[in-house]
């Protein structure tokens, strides 16, 4: 590829974006893509558990190859304590000194409260950027109900990826975690199981939202599905 795309994940916390798109963002790492995961909390409870929570999320950065932002350096507020309004003026001034082709972050019909604030604030922060392309993943916990809701209509190969996917969200399994240990296997089973939808070993699914045509945004998401 002759012509660098930009991509931008925006994840509530850290875990949400190799989640959802771990494989994927290996795989476009490895084409040759600059891609950048800008997390919102640190959601741990205490400051010890808040550094072993970054330096999981900095690990991951490094095993599949992105760059790691935290929107609100050293804060260590959940979502729901940052206004929206807030949010949203976060959220306009990442996309300006990162410049993406691509947004992607959470839908907003996810049943967590934390992921539907920022896919709100997303939205919101998107009427400043209409050449960048927007784009949804799909709610991480498979047993809530909205799990079964989200219908993917842009499907990322990444059968070569599941064990790269897999190593990286080991990373956030340490002493003391304050949230319930990661169903590694049963992600992978998922993966596999959409990419039967494809023709695929396993892939990851995303929603697209708006895309306006003669954009960046749009010749970036064709270089994407055309080439990766």
């Amino acid at each position: 590829m002759s012509d660098s795309i930009d991509i931008l994940v925006v994840a509530a916390h850290p875990d949400d974006a190799e989640l959802a798109l771990g494989g994927g963002i290996a795989a476009w790492v490895k084409a040759g893509l600059r891609v950048t995961v800008a997390c919102c909390s640190v959601s741990e409870g205490s400051p010890e558990l808040a550094a072993r929570r970054r330096q999981a999320a900095q690990d991951a950065a490094v095993i599949l190859g992105y760059e790691l932002l935290w929107v609100v350096p050293g804060d260590e507020r959940q979502v729901e304590n940052i206004p929206e309004y807030h949010l949203v003026g976060l959220f306009d001034k990442l996309v300006r000194e990162v410049r993406p082709d691509l947004v992607i972050s959470h839908w907003d019909g996810d049943s967590h409260g934390d992921h539907r604030r920022v896919a709100y604030a997303i939205a919101a922060s998107a009427r400043t950027w209409p050449d960048v392309a927007l784009l949804q993943f799909g709610p991480n916990e498979h047993r809530a109900p909205s799990y079964g809701q989200f219908t993917s209509t842009v499907f990322v190969p990444m059968s070569e990826y599941i064990d790269r996917k897999t190593t990286a969200l080991a990373a956030y399994s340490y002493e003391g975690q304050g949230y319930r240990p990661l169903d590694t296997a049963g992600v992978a089973l998922r993966n596999r199981a959409l990419g039967t939808q494809c023709g695929v070993e396993a892939c990851e699914g995303l929603r697209l939202v708006r895309v306006v045509a003669g954009t960046r945004g749009a010749r970036g998401l064709a270089r994407l599905l055309t080439d990766l």
